[in-house]
């Protein structure tokens, strides 16, 4: 009988768990590359949303798609770095938003920055770990 290996959830989910798998692999691969940027901003956004304390980043459902909804993109500066203040997460924000589309070409991220907005939405979890999988 073959005995099936189980491994403790060391994440805040499995969503980041499979993020940091994926990481793991890019990386492995091909360094600190522009995809494993991108799964790290992705699973940043993932710990937040994980995170029953944060009011402002949660998930939702849409339509049948899981979303995560910022309702304040927020500054991580004191827990990732100075690359991760507010205007630093909005960047890379919207670089996951021009970098990954569904299929029929609309935006997986919506982020909207301006004097006075700041928020953003991954319209669709499934499909934004789906594209950033594909080699």
């Amino acid at each position: 009988m073959t005995k099936i290996k189980t491994r403790k959830l060391e994440e805040t989910s499995w969503l980041a768990q499979i993020i940091a798998d994926k990481m793991e692999i890019e990386f492995n691969k091909n360094g600190a590359s522009s995809r494993w940027h991108c799964l790290n901003v992705f699973k940043i956004i993932v710990n937040e949303a994980d995170d029953s304390d944060n009011n402002t980043i949660y998930y939702d459902n849409v339509d049948g798609k899981r979303q995560i909804i910022i309702c304040d993109i927020p500054s991580l500066m004191t827990k990732h770095g100075t690359d991760f203040d507010r205007s630093g997460m909005q960047c890379k924000l919207r670089g996951l938003a021009e970098k990954y589309k569904d299929d029929d070409g609309m935006y997986l991220v919506s982020v909207s920055t301006t004097h006075d907005l700041n928020h953003a939405t991954i319209k669709d979890v499934s499909e934004l770990v789906y594209q950033l999988g594909v080699a």
